[in-house]
């Protein structure tokens, strides 16, 4: 059984599909990329599972029940955890009690006293690398923190899928490769990952699998070694330069 089923969603805006007819499975301890051109529908696609969306049609499964339409706290309480691609901490906060808002209000069951979400605070600050900056006011956090800190925030719900929304964006090739550690840390947990990304190199290095999108619709679905070489792909997204580079 699947953890996460999509099947067949669609969703418009006006005249433009910016998912149509999407279908895919996530299974538990798997690690999803999905890939494609701005405009694709990638964000889209998290926003309905996320619920911030509803789709306007096909099915969106949790196990065995459909969270097409429910509101995104439900969806949270469920298990699904997300980040966003801009990052917007609570300012007046420290990087630990941004944390544990996560484990406050996005968990499921009954609600953390403050001190328990504190403490589970820690936990996942160890995770993502910011154990030393847990004191930190979040001002005084770098980008590739904030990020670091988005994630955190998502963990602290203890979610059994996390959805990452370009959480390597705008980094350097030294943040790359330590962002790259966390998630394969996160993945450790025993965490499952969809991930959206534009780097190909953390889609080959963490993702089992890869899926193409272009134009709201499924290019291409398979292992990313496959998948990045194929003809489709490189004439949608990557180009022939990525092509002509992977040849060298």
């Amino acid at each position: 059984m699947s953890l996460l089923a999509i099947r067949d969603v669609s969703k418009r805006f006006g005249g433009v599909n910016a998912l149509a007819g999407v279908t895919f499975e996530v299974e538990q301890g798997d690690i999803l990329g999905i890939i494609g051109p701005n405009g694709a529908g990638k964000t889209t696609l998290l926003n309905c599972i996320s619920g911030l969306y509803r789709p306007d049609a096909g099915d969106i499964r949790w196990e065995t029940t459909s969270i097409r339409g429910l509101a995104p706290y439900r969806i949270a309480r469920l298990g699904i955890g997300r980040t966003f691609q801009i990052v917007r901490p609570f300012p007046s906060m420290t990087v630990r009690e941004n944390t544990a808002m996560g484990a406050l209000f996005g968990r499921p069951g009954a609600r953390l006293q403050p001190g328990a979400a504190l403490n589970e605070a820690d936990m996942v600050l160890d995770v993502v690398g910011l154990g030393e900056k847990r004191h930190y006011p979040v001002l005084r956090l770098t980008v590739p923190d904030r990020k670091r800190l988005e994630v955190a925030r998502a963990l602290a719900m203890r979610p059994r899928l996390l959805l990452l929304d370009e959480v390597m964006a705008g980094l350097n090739q030294v943040e790359i490769e330590q962002a790259l550690e966390m998630v394969r840390r996160v993945r450790d947990s025993g965490v499952t990952i969809v991930l959206i990304e534009h780097v190909m190199k953390v889609i080959v290095g963490v993702c089992r699998r890869a899926l193409v999108l272009n134009f709201g619709r499924t290019l291409v679905e398979g292992p990313p070694a496959e998948v990045l070489k194929d003809r489709r792909v490189i004439e949608a997204y990557l180009g022939q330069r990525y092509a002509r580079d992977q040849e060298k």
